[in-house]
């Protein structure tokens, strides 16, 4: 059939209104409030940046619909339609767990198999609006545009309340922020320096496979003791840095942004050093850093707009957008670290996280003396070996290098340092750590440490004291005669000896239950025993636990609801659906109104669960549920009725019992016990 301008435009506004919603403005804002803790722009410039973009794009989309020539009009709207339906279905169900976007490279050719199931889904999504046509047009050639028109009108219309639930949680930004500028980055004082290095990533397996092949970088540094037994407090960046400063965990219980608050209004290195006189400099990541630390730190500031280039920031933003949207095979095209959304909040001054700038504004700056100053604290905190790999053994960006390279350039930067220190003849006079944030291997439980104390002599000589990240607020705050109150797990590292026997912490933030918990380890052993690390206590994420309204789809990727009732039991997601282990599984649902009769849940599984077992499933302690889990009961899933009698007040407990699978595994971490059902999605309704 013909279509007139009348009909096109009409139909081109719809399909423009599916594609522009879903693409190209709820995919970046819908980003954005996911990760929102996280990201140091507001809001509003997110907004504002994807309804210019939305806009352009629905213009342009719906004219082009109009240079369509008529006859091929209708192919057009079924070839968008299925393209819309494959974009949709990527962005909410489809996307493998390829980890978290922290510069680690994504080894593509292992998810060959999961590309080639993808690939086919988008087929089924493309073809399946012009099947539907020559099914229907046989009865009614004007019933596929109806179709077409409640399709789109109906996809829409099902991401709105998502869209309201993810903007009704966001926490607005402060209207001032803060920068770390690189003022005054190697200039020392007089009289006395403490200079720390905290290089991330860098285990001590690295260094010591780095020292075997590189000895001289030891031959000549008097006075360091390096300590083999060193054990960060948490893991990773995020753990890592601010108790570096505070000796405070972050816990989980409350945003990230509200731990650093808290654990900055109360003793902390950075105001300690501060009031006793120091010069306090740190070039590090605004995340670690609450707004306060601006008023003891000589090169932080606040800034009214993070953003200075709206331009990269909208690039970036689209890019990571669709990163999410895009078909597994075309993935690698937009794949990126979120990291790079600070190129959009750079100035002239602004420190980069990035070590071959560092070492050029190094030998372009060299080390210079300040006759004002006369103590100073100055923290570098470097990319070391984290991913990825771009810097080459000569400390030259290269674009993409190894890992040993990066860690050599990294060394040579660190060593010209000292030398120059030397130079200018503070080394003698000056305290000097360097260190790491957390290791790389295992739990990242492993830390790097080498110091040198003011006035130290002599070679290079080890210690085998159990140490740990805990402790440099305590050593740091000593320097200067200052004390820090409530240091929970921190000692006087340098009361420890060799022989000394301690229990040590680590607090690691990893993804558990399908969403993301702090996990807190205990140890009496060495730190390279990663094996002798028993977990002790696991602080779940509890934000975002809205009540259940019947009939709500609770999915298992990463932006579905689900995941915030795992409790216990439920592997890390796996794109679209997230593995159950034995023996026991839990859910703790909240209502938003009990239901007044009786309903069903349905459990969609995914067939890569093992089979020839039964599971018990228990509603609020009542048995609802048994079965013999075969392929018939993976193929169909699961479902089971629930009376309105079972809930207590406003709460479903759901239960998964495992009998066959043995109860010691419950003293292992999860992610290691038996997997038993892979489950995409839980629905309870009438």
């Amino acid at each position: 059939m013909e279509y007139s301008m009348k009909d096109k435009l009409k139909y081109g506004l719809i399909l423009s209104l599916f594609l522009t919603f879903t693409v190209f403005f709820y995919g970046p804002v819908g980003i954005y409030l996911a990760n929102a803790d996280e990201l140091k722009f507001g809001l509003g410039v997110v907004i504002k940046d994807a309804l210019i973009i939305s806009a352009i794009v629905f213009v342009g989309t719906t004219v082009f619909s109009l240079i369509v020539p008529k006859k091929l009009f209708r192919w057009y709207c079924l070839l968008v339609l299925g393209g819309g339906i494959g974009l949709y279905i990527q962005g909410n169900y489809i996307n493998y767990d390829y980890g978290v976007l922290d510069g680690t490279e994504i080894q593509w050719e292992n998810y060959t198999k999961y590309g080639v199931i993808n690939t086919l889904i988008w087929g089924v999504a493309i073809v399946l609006p012009f099947i539907v046509n020559f099914i229907v047009s046989k009865k009614d050639k004007n019933l596929m545009n109806k179709i077409i028109v409640g399709a789109c009108l109906f996809l829409v219309a099902i991401q709105i309340p998502a869209f309201i639930s993810q903007a009704a949680g966001y926490k607005k930004k402060q209207e001032v922020s803060l920068t770390i500028n690189n003022d005054n980055m190697f200039e020392m004082a007089s009289d006395e320096n403490i200079i720390v290095f905290v290089l991330d990533t860098l285990d001590e397996v690295y260094y010591k496979d780095y020292i075997k092949k590189h000895p001289e970088f030891e031959e000549d540094l008097p006075g360091f003791v390096h300590y083999d037994n060193a054990l960060t407090g948490g893991a990773r960046t995020m753990m890592g840095m601010p108790i570096m400063f505070t000796g405070k965990p972050y816990n989980r219980q409350g945003t990230y942004s509200d731990y650093i608050d808290e654990v900055y209004s109360k003793d902390n290195v950075l105001h300690k050093m501060s009031d006793a006189g120091y010069d306090v400099r740190v070039y590090s990541e605004t995340l670690f850093y609450s707004n306060q630390t601006a008023d003891w730190v000589s090169n932080f500031e606040m800034v009214s707009n993070p953003v200075t280039s709206d331009t990269i920031l909208t690039k970036k933003l689209y890019k990571l957008s669709l990163f999410k949207f895009m078909p597994h095979f075309l993935k690698s095209r937009f794949w990126m670290q979120t990291s790079e959304f600070e190129e959009a909040m750079k100035r002239d001054n602004t420190y980069q996280f990035d070590d071959s700038v560092f070492y050029e504004k190094f030998k372009n700056d060299g080390l210079t003396v300040s006759k004002s100053v006369k103590k100073s604290f100055t923290v570098y905190h470097m990319r070391g070996v984290h991913r990825p790999f771009n810097m080459d053994d000569n400390a030259v960006f290269v674009g993409h290098t190894s890992r040993k390279k990066q860690l050599v350039g990294t060394f040579k930067i660190v060593k010209e340092y000292i030398d120059q220190l030397k130079a200018v003849g503070l080394y003698d006079s000056s305290t000097i750590m360097i260190t790491a944030d957390h290791g790389d291997k295992r739990q990242c439980q492993r830390i790097m440490l080498m110091l040198k104390e003011a006035g130290a002599t002599g070679e290079v000589t080890k210690s085998h004291a159990p140490v740990s990240s805990f402790d440099f607020p305590i050593y740091f705050t000593g320097l200067a005669g200052e004390t820090m109150a409530d240091q929970e797990y921190g000692v006087d590292l340098k009361s420890l000896k060799d022989d000394d026997k301690r229990t040590r912490y680590v607090y690691r933030n990893t993804a558990d239950n399908s969403k993301l918990v702090v996990k807190k380890f205990v140890t009496n052993d060495e730190a390279k025993k990663y094996k002798a690390l028993k977990l002790e206590e696991e602080f779940v994420d509890n934000t975002g636990n809205v009540p259940y309204v019947l009939g709500t789809r609770l999915g298992f990727d990463a932006d579905s609801t689900g995941n915030a009732y795992a409790v216990e039991g439920f592997g890390n997601n796996h794109g679209f659906r997230t593995k159950m282990r034995g023996p026991y599984g839990r859910m703790e649902i909240p209502f938003e109104e009990i239901p007044d009769e009786t309903v069903t849940a349905k459990i969609e599984l995914y067939n890569e669960c093992d089979i020839g077992y039964d599971v018990i499933i228990k509603a609020n302690g009542k048995e609802v549920y048994k079965n013999f889990v075969d392929e018939s009961v993976v193929k169909s899933g699961i479902s089971f009725d629930i009376d309105p009698s079972l809930f207590e007040e406003d709460m479903l407990v759901l239960e998964f019992e495992f009998p066959h699978i043995s109860q010691d595994e419950m003293d292992i971490d999860v992610l290691y016990r038996t997997i038993t059902l892979s489950v995409v999605s839980i629905t309870i309704d009438k």
